[in-house]
């Protein structure tokens, strides 16, 4: 075969020293290995097709031993025509073989200008970014963004990553390897090597201060500047920058950002549509008068103190994230934030309110108030937020008093709200999960609310003992429950409440829902489910099925402590009743794996309706209805 090789190179070269190079630095084992590897890419299959044999060999020899390099150039001879493939061995002869950068530099070539400019923009901006991030930063200079991202990966030039997270929530995101990564950032920098002010994307951090420091004039060109380290920036930095659309500055803990003149930012361009900048110095942006395409407001440890004054027309904004700016006094005007998704305020401990405008904000679903703790109240306008499904309000120490919140709430966590004493609200979504942990100023009218609640899924909150409602209650893990007889061989539900006992070691211990188990016993036999109603038998017979329903709608990676004196309650659901007394076993886990003790336990009957074995829903009313 390595005979074949030179014969066929020599043909087209003349060259006996590469002819020697073929047979003596190409082992044939490996040189079979590259030749697969090519054609997986290029033919979907381990060997060249009919009439490619000769051409596939040369583009494997040209390649190397360079499995990213076989990859690309794979892809890109993959779908050409016969008539193709010669122009395009031809043209790969130009580059040098063996040469990584010069053989993925060939495959870049080959594409249209608007597929090479996003692949300059993922290279330098946009990797391991999520694709909706990425389209909405991107989709208006694109015309297809999506055929254009799936060209790149049809061409191995990126691929598509896919993560589905324990909450429900999926996404693609894109992700480049290092060589292509350093090949588009390299193909930028010699867009202008002496000119970094004429290239359209600054990554270099030397070349950011040239740009910064006004020692350029010529900056009309910039479209993005990522730095990866601290800037000395004057009033006049981004004066002349009019196309400027990405701006992303990390943040530095060891050196942070500074002015270095004593007036703020005279300019920054009308097109910004990301402004990422950690450790912002200033106290306001007040030099930006024109928001309209902003798409992402990141300025996490900022000096900030307010944003802007009056109504600014956000209407692209769809993500903010001020964490620890805790110098932050106030919010703007959100009326015109109309296309809102996540709003992040995590650690600004001077907040002390939220504009009644954010009503407006109808597009959020997800707000983190964690440690706002001069946060004293939520605004009334907060209940028309009818998209909003995960509240954060952890360690708002100052909040007294919760409003009525949108029925879309799914995820409510209040842990360490220590001054919360009123819930001026009721909760109607179904399979809602509420985190009250140590707030223990709760009046009586608010526990009740939680504990009485049937629509709850799943509640923690202050509690010394089982309350008197769950009509069945013992110390340890199980109790005994006695079921009307009318239910045998039927689906019914219960509401189940747990305590915990005292921890020896005065170490808080954190349990994910998943490890909450529940199984019933009847006559010696029982089956043991885990919370997604998955069964595993562990007796002879299948009896006195259950499963607690905790997350079967939706599911978070939610960690929630073990603390004495605290009530845990959650719905649980028996699957095809067979015995008029149910002994319910509870059963759960911390994050080493160990079993922990149970102090206390209690069920009450949620006699609502039954399945039976023609699945249809039956109402029950020879008993009266019990609302948890």
């Amino acid at each position: 075969m390595i005979e074949n090789i030179a014969a066929y190179i020599s043909s087209r070269f003349q060259n006996s020293a590469l002819i020697e190079d073929i047979k003596g630095s190409y082992p044939k084992p490996r040189f079979d290995e590259d030749l697969q590897m090519f054609c997986k890419y290029a033919f979907n299959q381990k060997t060249p097709e009919d009439g490619f044999d000769e051409l596939a060999r040369e583009i494997t020899y040209h390649v190397g031993e360079l499995p990213l390099g076989l990859k690309v150039i794979g892809s890109h001879f993959r779908g050409l025509s016969k008539e193709q493939w010669p122009m395009e061995v031809s043209r790969l002869r130009t580059y040098r073989n063996g040469d990584i950068e010069s053989i993925l530099k060939f495959s870049y070539d080959a594409l249209c200008d608007e597929d090479k400019d996003l692949f300059l923009h993922i290279a330098c901006f946009f990797n391991m970014e999520k694709i909706t991030k990425v389209k909405e930063l991107l989709g208006q200079r694109f015309k297809d963004l999506r055929q254009s991202l799936h060209i790149l990966e049809m061409k191995s030039l990126i691929s598509i990553e896919h993560t589905d997270l324990e909450d429900s929530e999926y996404y693609e995101s894109i992700n480049m390897r290092n060589l292509l990564v350093q090949l588009g950032q390299e193909i930028v920098r010699k867009e202008s090597v002496r000119e970094p002010g004429q290239r359209r994307l600054l990554i270099d951090y030397t070349d950011i201060c040239e740009v910064v420091s006004g020692y350029t004039t010529i900056t009309g060109s910039v479209v993005g500047i990522d730095s990866k380290n601290w800037l000395s920036i004057t009033e006049k930095s981004f004066e002349g920058m009019s196309n400027l659309q990405f701006l992303r500055v990390k943040y530095d803990l060891y050196h942070p950002n500074i002015i270095s003149s004593p007036g703020p930012l005279t300019f920054i361009s009308p097109k910004l549509r990301l402004l990422d900048w950690s450790c912002f110095p200033m106290t306001s942006l007040r030099f930006i008068n024109n928001l309209e395409f902003l798409v992402e407001l990141r300025m996490c440890y900022s000096k900030l103190e307010k944003l802007w004054d009056g109504i600014q027309l956000v209407r692209n904004l769809k993500h903010m994230d001020l964490t620890d700016s805790r110098n932050l006094k106030e919010l703007p005007n959100l009326s015109m934030a109309t296309s809102l998704k996540n709003l992040n305020l995590e650690g600004c401990s001077s907040l002390v309110e939220l504009p009644s405008s954010i009503g407006n904000a109808t597009s959020v679903h997800d707000l983190r108030l964690f440690k706002c703790s001069s946060l004293v109240e939520l605004p009334f306008s907060i209940g028309n937020l009818t998209n909003l499904w995960k509240l954060d309000l952890r360690e708002c120490s100052s909040l007294v008093s919760l409003p009525q919140l949108p029925d879309s709430i799914r995820v409510l966590n209040a842990r360490n709200c220590e001054s919360l004493e009123k819930l001026d609200c009721f909760f109607y979504n179904p399979g809602i999960l509420l985190n009250f942990v140590n707030c223990f100023n709760l009046n009586q009218e608010a526990r009740d609310l939680l504990i009485e609640t049937s629509t709850v899924n799943f509640v923690v909150l202050p509690g010394k003992e089982v309350p008197a409602c769950f009509t069945y209650r013992s110390h340890g893990s199980s109790v005994s429950v006695k079921v009307n007889q009318k239910l045998l061989h039927t689906s019914t539900k219960f509401k189940a409440c747990i305590l915990f006992e005292n921890e020896v070691d005065n170490e808080t211990y954190y349990f994910d829902l998943d490890t909450l188990c529940v199984y019933t016993k009847t006559n010696k036999d029982c089956i043991l489910l885990d919370n997604k109603g998955e069964d595993d038998e562990v007796g002879i017979q299948k009896r006195g099925l259950v499963s607690c329903r905790i997350g079967s709608e939706w599911r978070f990676s939610e960690w929630y402590p073990f603390i004495t004196d605290h009530l845990y309650i959650f719905e649980v659901e028996a699957k095809e009743v067979t015995s008029t007394e149910l002994i319910f076993y509870f059963e759960i886990f911390d994050e080493y794996s160990k079993a922990r003790e149970i102090k206390e336990c209690g069920i009450i009957h949620l006699l609502e309706h039954h399945v039976d074995g023609n699945e249809k829903m039956e109402t029950i009313e020879k008993e009266p209805k019990v609302h948890i």
